[in-house]
């Protein structure tokens, strides 16, 4: 029995039915998972050629690769649509049930009654035959009896009491899918807890899934990062695998004041989020004249400026057009935009990036993700004490991954920077990001050493103290640096994201 061919005679009216999503065609594929009717790779549903074979044999195949298709579509474009949608899902029900495996299986089964309800009331789907057929299990049997209240139809299982419950939640209603599926999961939580503990644990209809792009993870990822730091590392934790297969992991080695994966992944996600407009340097009178614009050519000026094809080839005051020249200017070898250096305080008097949220380093990442989205350059000089060995140092690179891991290595301890070091990464024009507490030991050096550059220097400080005073004290006088006081260490990505922008306007 050939499903290819089965497959391209059915799936033309399914797409029909779901008015025609943006999916390509389905493939049949031989696997040893026979818990999953169904998979999805890349946008490819990808139906069991096992589970095919054992419903032909006992329902029409067209009728069974067509109901198996409506639900796989039915994943794609109804619930969870995307993996965005997914972990909100996730993050409902997490603080309920704390284990991460338990709550992927709830949501697993309760998005396979939202899609199911919606393609036998909306699709006329042929997916109540192939329930008739499928293997019996404590939770199998209660989703079972539950449609056959929801659809009117007879699934051949004997009806349950949990069912009662499960029939007055509003599947249909995404607005309240994050309630229903509390509910929901007051029944099937524990029944599959039973299943899982017996070894028995299969999840719902699709299996494992690896149905979204690598741009949908990512936005998911961005948008989960809002929930806070604690809460995403669990994500992280409970979807591991998923993100692993997908090459989302940042895998960038361990050991002392180390990142971890999730923690890369935290502070990318977060500064994703935002957008820093970066200001272009000034343009430069480069020498030159080249023609600019045209105004009407008159007696005495001239002849050879006239643009020969705007006047039609006639020599006539008031009629022929010349070219007005101007000087040419230019950013120079670039694109207006320089690279950026990023120096950031991880001394003792900081916040470790590993342990709570810290919004220095964020506001860092946010200053550096701007960069690196325009294909410039950021290099990192990340200090606690520089001279006693607390420091790494990132030369210029537009590798985020490798970017993020150094502005989120903690070292603790003292506070002061080796400055010989900074002179390789500010030969050429660059711009400089400085965030610190200002409790530098060699402070009077640094300042002395910043105001003697001529690159743009925004400077923040996350502490009033008489250190952070001396130096915008010094500062003042140096229309390159600009300096920001922050009263509460959230509000550095704010001024990252907007004073800067306004600070060089002016430039």
């Amino acid at each position: 029995m050939n499903f290819n061919d089965i497959i391209q005679r059915v799936w033309p009216a399914v797409r029909k039915r779901h008015l025609f999503p943006e999916l390509p065609t389905p493939e049949v594929i031989e696997t040893g998972d026979e818990a999953a009717s169904i998979q999805m790779t890349d946008k490819v549903i990808q139906l069991n050629a096992n589970r095919l074979t054992a419903l032909a044999q006992v329902m029409d195949i067209e009728d069974a690769t067509s109901a198996l298709l409506d639900h796989g579509v039915g994943h794609h474009t109804i619930c969870p649509w995307d993996f965005e949608t997914h972990l909100k899902l996730y993050a409902a029900l997490k603080p309920v049930l704390l284990d991460g495996a338990l709550v992927k299986q709830v949501v697993e089964y309760f998005s396979d009654v939202v899609v199911d309800t919606h393609a036998v009331r909306e699709r006329e789907s042929k997916l109540p035959e192939v329930y008739r057929h499928t293997e019996s299990s404590e939770v199998t049997d209660v989703i079972r009896a539950l449609y056959q209240r929801l659809w009117g139809e007879n699934l051949g299982v004997e009806d349950r009491g949990e069912v009662d419950r499960l029939t007055r939640i509003p599947y249909l209603d995404a607005s309240q899918w994050g309630d229903s599926l509390r509910s929901f999961a007051q029944v099937i939580a524990p029944l599959i807890q039973k299943e899982m503990e017996d070894g028995n644990g299969q999840g719902g209809m699709m299996g494992d899934t690896q149905q979204y792009s690598a741009g949908e993870l990512a936005e998911g990822i961005a948008q989960f990062a809002e929930q806070g730091f604690y809460a995403f590392r669990e994500m992280v934790r409970d979807f591991a695998d998923e993100l692993q297969d997908a090459n989302m992991m940042p895998d960038m080695g361990r050991g002392k004041g180390t990142p971890s994966d999730a923690d890369l992944l935290f502070y990318m996600a977060r500064a994703s989020a935002f957008r820093l407009p970066v200001q272009t340097i000034p343009l430069e009178k480069v020498g030159g004249l080249h023609p600019h614009s045209h105004s009407p050519w008159e007696i005495g000026k001239p002849v050879q400026h006239i643009d020969v094809w705007t006047s039609f080839g006639r020599v006539m005051p008031g009629i022929s057009q010349m070219w007005n020249w101007r000087d040419g200017e230019t950013h120079g070898d670039g694109d207006g935009i320089p690279d950026c250096v990023v120096i950031v305080d991880s001394s003792g008097s900081m916040v470790d990036p590993c342990r709570e949220i810290s919004h220095a380093v964020l506001g860092a990442g946010c200053a550096a993700d701007a960069y690196l989205r325009r294909g410039k350059r950021v290099a990192v000089y990340n200090f606690s004490d520089a001279q006693a060995g607390g420091k790494e140092v990132l030369d210029f690179s537009r590798d985020r991954k490798r970017v993020f891991f150094t502005l989120c290595r903690y070292f603790g301890g003292g506070t002061a920077l080796h400055l010989p070091d900074l002179d390789p990464l500010l030969k050429n024009h660059v711009d400089i990001f400085l965030i610190t507490d200002m409790q530098i030991t060699n402070l009077d050096a640094l300042m002395q050493f910043l105001i003697q550059k001529e690159n743009r220097v925004t400077a923040v400080h996350v502490a009033q103290n008489r250190d952070a005073q001396r130096f915008r004290q010094r500062a003042a006088d140096a229309d390159h640096i600009c300096v920001y006081a922050v009263e509460r260490t959230e509000d550095i990505p704010d001024i990252v994201l907007s004073e800067v922008k306004t600070r060089f306007q002016a430039i």
